[in-house]
């Protein structure tokens, strides 16, 4: 409004001086002063809304503020816990013991043989009892019964084992070198059936250890 008014005092013809005569001096400069304060805020408001706004550029080196933080706020980010779980020690089981050493085989029965000799007469005859082990493992000790047809008839001359009698029934323990039979071998016990030779003198029965002798029978 105020710049209209001047506009229009300085266009009239002698409108200036007469209103410079007639009127205040200060009504006058406060025209004026009320003039320029209009220009001067037209002004500033145009180059608020021409000007394009100055935007204040990082400096170089700076990292960009993350999106929803404030530029200089340090983001607190949680760090994630780990907690270790503990090793789990594995023990192998233990299979089943195997016994030290090589096992010792079971012993196997021994088995005899009798064999009689050439008859001798009146002389009677000479016969043996062989010990056969056929098993793996050696085997201590024997025992022989030897069973005559009479009890008139006699065993002697033995070798390879000690000799006892009961009637017709004769019993054979071995000696300290025949003991012992080891796996696959034999002992032999010799010895000679006299007497009454003449007729039948040969042995009805024969066993080692309760078991039958092989050759009689």
């Amino acid at each position: 409004m105020p710049v209209m008014v001047l506009d229009k005092l300085a266009n009239a013809p002698g409108g200036l001086r007469r209103l410079l005569r007639g009127a205040d001096m200060s009504v006058v400069l406060g025209l004026i002063a009320g003039a320029f304060a209009t220009l001067l805020g037209t002004a500033v408001l145009v180059a608020a809304f021409v000007w394009p706004p100055v935007r204040s550029t990082p400096a170089a080196g700076s990292p960009p503020s993350a999106a929803g933080h404030p530029r200089g706020s340090a983001q607190q980010v949680p760090s994630a816990s780990v907690t270790a779980s503990p090793s789990r020690s594995t023990k192998p089981t233990p299979g089943p013991s195997t016994p030290s050493g090589s096992r010792t085989a079971a012993p196997v029965p021994l088995t005899a043989r009798f064999t009689k000799g050439a008859d001798g007469g009146l002389a009677g005859y000479q016969a043996t009892v062989a010990i056969t082990n056929l098993g793996t493992a050696p085997v201590n000790g024997w025992t022989v019964t030897l069973t005559l047809p009479r009890s008139t008839l006699n065993v002697t001359d033995v070798a390879g084992a000690t000799v006892t009698r009961d009637g017709a029934v004769w019993t054979f323990i071995p000696v300290s070198t025949t003991a012992q039979v080891g796996a696959g071998t034999s002992v032999t016990v010799s010895f000679r059936v006299s007497g009454a030779a003449l007729l039948d003198a040969t042995p009805t029965a024969c066993v080692i250890d309760g078991r039958p002798c092989q050759g009689v029978g």
